[in-house]
Parts: structure tokens; C-alpha cells; sequence
């Protein structure tokens, strides 16, 4: 199913051997699952999960406000500097900052 440039107003089912192409604008809500890219201004997830890759901005400049808790399960990379405003950051339950800095001083 093709659908161009559609305007609707409340929600859609579709069932899960379906496909749909949409373009346009939307407004209501999707039940069930999605697959391929989405932009968005907006949007609200009682579950997320991201297969592969998050990108939040397009840009190195793009800052990005998350507010709550993230719980992430495995490993993590990270490219470029990361910012810690207002907390520390704990490994098992220890501040690793306080930590760094207590080595320090007993190495001296």
C-alpha cells in the first residue's frame, strides 16, 4: 500500500504482514510495529527499542535534552566529549570522579 501525502486524524491498525510507504503529515497514532526511518517533531513511546543505531540532531553542535532516567544494558561507545551536568557518574554504585581522584592523591 502506497499512500501519498496524506492527512490523517485519529489512528491506524495494520496488521503485521502489511506494508505501507507513507509521506506527509499525520496525526493520531500507530498500534502495532515500525519499520524504516520516521522524522518526527514530536512523538511519545510507552517501549522503545532501537535495533541499531540512535541518532539524536544531525549535527556535532546539536544538543539534545533527555529528561529521567536511561537504563542501558551493555556495552556503550562513546565519540567525542562527554558533558555531566548536576550528578556524578557511577560504575556499581561508585562514583567514578571521586574514585579518580582518591587514586590520584594516594599515588601522589
Amino acid at each position: 500500500m502506497i499512500i501519498n501525502s496524506p492527512i490523517f486524524s485519529g489512528s491506524i491498525t495494520q496488521a503485521k504482514s502489511a506494508y505501507a510507504d507513507l509521506s506527509g503529515s499525520f496525526t493520531g497514532s500507530f498500534t502495532g510495529s515500525f519499520t524504516g526511518q520516521i522524522q518526527v517533531t514530536e512523538a511519545s513511546f510507552e517501549y522503545l527499542i532501537v535495533s541499531r543505531e540512535l541518532d539524536l540532531g544531525t549535527y556535532t553542535t546539536d544538543k539534545q535534552q533527555i529528561t529521567g532516567s536511561i537504563f542501558i544494558s551493555g556495552s556503550t561507545n562513546i565519540t567525542g566529549p562527554l558533558s555531566v551536568l548536576g550528578g556524578p557518574i557511577s560504575v556499581d554504585g561508585v562514583n567514578v570522579l571521586d574514585t579518580a581522584i582518591a587514586y590520584a592523591i594516594a599515588l601522589g
